[in-house]
């Protein structure tokens, strides 16, 4: 992000800098309605997050709802909302709940790993949209961020395992429009070579603290600690 757009953030009312991040909202869910609740989670979503959204939405498996979900609104470390949506969810499936077990990066951390894409892509962004939810194909629960310019159009598109931090795929739109071919494939080879090096330090910087939120995380969810043990006791 650009030092006007940094010092622009620095200004905004505490009230948007202090927005929840998805696991603070997801223990209101658990602590305000029922914990059972976390283990039927299939996605939890906030929108326009500088960098946390103000609000959090998240998505119950509820089989006795028309729709077949529950969509629960979280602000402000409570929860200010709750429906059933009549339309039918599409992203329910056979597993689809998330294994929370496996959750080792909060939204805190996958807009860590964002920003420092973005700075080696060169692109700069003013908010971002999450979602998090289980990859059908992988097995595990990924974040999907959409990085957003000013005009609330999106610049960038990252999948971001939530297990491990790795960054699964990236569209950076400011790539695709550059005219010139050569230059294109200068830019691209920029980027991959930089990200590398990059990557190493960022990939030690989210192993260590986030697999801290990771054992937060499953000691919450699950009642037991061993996501980060290791490293606990060699402290």
């Amino acid at each position: 992000m650009k030092v006007a757009q940094i010092l622009g953030l620095l200004l905004l009312p505490m009230t948007v800098l202090a927005g929840d991040t998805a696991y603070e909202a997801l223990r209101t869910v658990g602590t305000d309605r029922d914990r059972e609740l976390l283990n039927r989670v299939v996605e939890v979503k906030g929108e326009s997050g500088v960098p946390q959204p103000e609000t959090w939405v998240i998505v119950i498996d509820d089989p006795l709802a028309r729709g077949g979900v529950r969509e629960i609104e979280v602000a402000g470390g409570r929860v200010v909302s709750e429906r059933t949506p009549v339309k039918k969810y599409s992203g329910i499936s056979a597993g689809s709940a998330m294994n929370f077990e496996r959750l080792n990066l909060d939204s805190k951390g996958a807009f860590t790993i964002a920003e420092q894409e973005a700075k080696i892509a060169r692109v700069s962004f003013d908010a971002v949209d999450y979602v998090l939810r289980r990859d059908e194909d992988r097995g595990f629960p990924v974040w999907r961020l959409q990085l957003l310019d000013p005009e609330l159009r999106r610049v960038a598109t990252l999948t971001i395992a939530a297990d491990t931090g790795a960054v699964l795929n990236r569209e950076f739109q400011s790539l695709a429009r550059v005219g010139d071919a050569q230059h294109e494939e200068d830019e691209v080879k920029e980027y991959i070579e930089t990200g590398k090096e990059e990557g190493k330090h960022l990939g030690r910087r989210i192993e260590r603290t986030f697999r801290r939120v990771g054992g937060s995380l499953e000691e919450f969810f699950t009642g037991k600690r061993t996501i980060d043990r290791s490293n606990r006791d060699g402290e």
